[in-house]
């Protein structure tokens, strides 16, 4: 069994005012497309090559889900990958597994978008041990870059700094 060099983790771009909305914000829109550079040029997210699968939680027939797939679009249209939706959001814990346990990704780069109240349970289930590890929910301008040596994982938050209005830290 192998495991991918490193997953990338992000939560899905900004969402509208209204709690009903399931569609991105004109932000959360100008974001995604702006993830496609960050995502394919940014040197330390790019050791090991390009992405090579694009994973998003399967959406509900009441739209849940949907924002980190509109998210994820304009990367999956320029690196020609279809993103997967094998698992709801809250099953965080069986993509986990598929992805350790994948040997087509060992050795590779792969990128999730989920919703933010279960990236800090994925981390842990992809191999992250430390116990303090937090996402805002007002945040969506980081990624969380996770390497693996051996059995060991090592999380990294970035910055993204697409944006006016972006952290810088």
């Amino acid at each position: 069994m192998g495991a991918p060099a490193e997953v990338i983790l992000l939560r899905h771009a900004e969402k509208t005012s209204n709690h009903r909305d399931r569609d991105l914000s004109e932000r959360g829109q100008q974001r995604a497309r702006a993830l496609v550079s960050f995502l394919t040029a940014k040197p330390v997210l790019l050791t090991n090559g390009l992405p090579v699968a694009l994973f998003a939680p399967l959406v509900s027939p009441r739209g849940h889900g949907r924002r980190p797939l509109d998210t994820l679009t304009p990367l999956a249209n320029r690196l020609g990958l279809s993103i997967q939706t094998p698992v709801r959001a809250a099953q965080h814990a069986d993509l986990a597994r598929r992805i350790l346990a994948d040997p087509a990704l060992d050795g590779k780069t792969v990128v999730i978008c989920w919703v933010h109240h279960d990236l800090p349970a994925l981390a842990r289930e992809l191999g992250v041990r430390h116990a303090r590890v937090r996402w805002k929910a007002s945040v969506y301008d980081r990624v969380w870059l996770i390497t693996y040596h051996g059995s060991h994982a090592t999380l990294t938050s970035l910055p993204q700094h697409l944006l006016p209005g972006d952290s810088r830290h």
